[in-house]
């Protein structure tokens, strides 16, 4: 006994493998725009960690100007003291 065989036609086989080409080119899209966000999170890490460490720096800054100067205003375009 023969097993007949059926196939598509060669207009539903162009659809499915235009479909198909469809979900790899999204799927490889959705994979770089994952890797753009590791690389994003990746830089805001170290822009937090950038940032912080120059609010520790205006602190200390801050500080050592207020122990040789008092509590005073400074011109940052002169560097004249205004005591307050």
């Amino acid at each position: 006994m023969a097993i007949k065989e059926t196939k598509v036609t060669n207009e539903e086989l162009k659809e499915l493998e235009n479909f198909q080409q469809n979900i790899n080119v999204i799927t490889y899209q959705l994979g770089q725009l994952t890797l753009k966000k590791l690389n994003i999170n990746e830089e805001e890490d170290v822009l937090k960690t950038r940032y912080k460490q120059l609010l520790l720096e205006e602190k200390e800054i801050g500080d050592k100007l207020k122990e040789k100067y008092g509590d005073a205003s400074i011109d940052l375009k002169t560097g004249a003291i205004t005591n307050n």
